[in-house]
């Protein structure tokens, strides 16, 4: 006697008798590379590699004979552009710190000016 499929049940390829296999799509999945940034610590110490050539650059292009930069040690570099940022950063901290200053004794005045004008309604109500 020969084998008796139904054609409701799978065989052994995951299809039923008398039907081809489904294709599937293809799908290209690719590594999806991550937006890069630009850190400021490496802009800081690549602009601080070129700057000695770009002010020589630039003072030559103003018709002055300077004297040719001389070639820089990374620490010369990395200690540069410390220095820079850590300058820089402490003129924003004190900006910071006298922005939140302002703002603190405007904030008091405007309460201050506000609490008074209140009290004033309050006791000529009564």
């Amino acid at each position: 006697m020969g084998d008796v499929v139904d054609a409701e049940t799978p065989s052994a390829g995951g299809t039923f008798v008398g039907e081809e296999p489904k294709k599937r799509p293809k799908v290209f999945v690719h590594w999806s590379r991550p937006k890069s940034y630009l850190y400021e610590y490496n802009y800081d110490y690549g602009s601080n590699y070129y700057r000695s050539m770009i002010d020589y650059l630039d003072q030559r292009a103003k018709g002055g004979r300077p004297e040719a930069p001389k070639p820089e040690s990374w620490e010369e570099r990395a200690l540069k552009s410390y220095l820079e940022r850590s300058r820089r950063t402490a003129s924003l901290k004190h900006n910071r710190d006298t922005e939140l200053l302002q703002s603190i004794r405007s904030s008091s005045s405007h309460y201050i000016a506000h609490t008074k004008t209140y009290a004033r309604k309050v006791t000529c109500g009564f």
